[in-house]
């Protein structure tokens, strides 16, 4: 009989002792999302609305969202 250890979070196997990288997975594709929005979108400082900064210039926008 094997002996093993089954991930709460999404059910794969695991060695004994072995922890499960899932969560780190998640939490680094969330990140990569975040990035992506911070670079791409912009608050326009005299409208107050979300732009789209595509070419990484020609806007007059600040920095953080």
């Amino acid at each position: 009989m094997a002996y093993y250890n089954v991930c709460t979070e999404c059910g794969c196997t695991l060695d004994p002792g072995e922890k499960c990288s899932c969560r780190e997975e998640e939490e680094r594709e969330q990140e990569q999302k975040r990035d992506f929005f911070r670079a791409h979108l912009k608050m326009e400082p005299k409208g107050r609305q979300m732009a789209f900064v595509l070419d990484g210039g020609g806007l007059d926008v600040k920095e953080d969202i």
